[in-house]
């Protein structure tokens, strides 16, 4: 301490020498000197209190590093040992009011059920069955997959695997059923349904999304009756599909209906292997059996568009790339 006073006085009085020398020079001090005057005298101003401002900021560091700690452990002490039961009992009653909240939203934004029609029983002849029936989602948001099977007096029939688009009716059918008795009714029970919902951030606009991707074109569909060579009758269905999307696919079933008037009489179903974008394909689908008078004929693809698997990729692509083109 006793040095810095010396360096601070000898500072000072080498200032206080440099400024006489300048004023007997000069006489009287010229403007540019004044503010030479003006510097001197910040300059004394700082040498004379220079030791006092460093221990007034270290007394203000201090004071606020005191305070800082008084206020986090009050905080703790307060948190921990004074209102930790209250705490911990309004914390548990946010969580149990958090849950009823969060079910009334599950609830409210949850998939309405599957709506189904009765199922159709057609007889084909020699003791075979096909059952058609029609499932309804009426959930705009949500897609599903599911096991379906149709049960009879005497059994059920083999599971199968279908899913359904949002918004979508579409048939299900299981064909020439072999029965030692009669079969005059059938129910559809559906099991393990899995439900999806549409994601917004991939799909903006499902129902645009959904049409540039479903345009398959059913053209010039006629259903003819025909005799073989060894007199038996069968059935020909004929038409044509186009693809009017900008995407390629594999395996696109295809729902065949005899109508007459607006009820469904026949049922038969096909699978295209593969279908390119822009393509026309000739479909021929045969019917035996015990063959329905018709007046229409409808037909209505059946394709998964939410599966990646069923858009055929482009040369080179992988299945990452595909379902980016896909779903983009």
């Amino acid at each position: 301490m006793g040095r810095n006073l010396e360096e601070a006085k000898l500072s000072r009085n080498e200032l206080i020498m440099v400024y006489f020398l300048y004023m007997n020079e000069g006489g009287l001090l010229l403007e540019e000197e004044k503010e030479f005057k003006r510097m001197y005298r910040l300059s004394l101003w700082w040498v004379e209190h220079r030791d006092s401002l460093r221990r007034i900021g270290y007394a203000l560091f201090i004071a606020f590093d005191a305070v800082l700690l008084l206020f986090a452990g009050w905080h703790l002490l307060n948190a921990f040992a004074i209102k930790y039961g209250a705490e911990e009992r309004i914390v548990m009653q946010m969580v149990a009011f958090g849950q009823e909240d969060l079910r009334g939203y599950t609830v409210a934004n949850a998939a309405d059920d599957l709506e189904q029609n009765d199922v159709r029983v057609i007889s084909i002849g020699s003791s075979r069955y096909d059952l058609y029936t029609e499932l309804l989602n009426p959930n705009a948001d949500w897609w599903a997959e599911f096991d379906y099977t149709f049960t009879l007096s005497e059994g059920e029939s083999q599971t199968q695997k279908g899913f359904i688009l949002p918004g979508q009716e579409k048939p299900l059918s299981e064909l020439a059923i072999e029965s030692s008795v009669p079969i005059s009714s059938a129910k559809l029970v559906l099991e393990n349904i899995q439900w999806h919902r549409v994601d917004h951030h991939l799909i903006s606009n499902y129902e645009t999304w959904s049409l540039d991707r479903l345009n398959l074109v059913i053209e010039d569909a006629l259903f003819e009756k025909e005799t073989r060579f060894d007199g038996e009758v069968y059935g020909r269905t004929t038409f044509t599909v186009a693809n009017d999307t900008a995407f390629s696919y594999y395996d696109v079933g295809l729902y065949v209906l005899l109508m007459r008037g607006s009820s469904v009489v026949g049922v038969n179903r096909t699978t295209l292997s593969q279908i390119v974008t822009g393509e026309e394909v000739e479909v021929t689908v045969n019917w035996f059996g015990t063959l329905p008078s018709a007046t229409q004929v409808v037909v209505i693809p059946e394709l998964n568009i939410f599966d990646v698997g069923v858009y055929k990729p482009l040369v080179g692509e992988t299945t990452r790339d595909t379902r980016t083109r896909a779903f983009r």
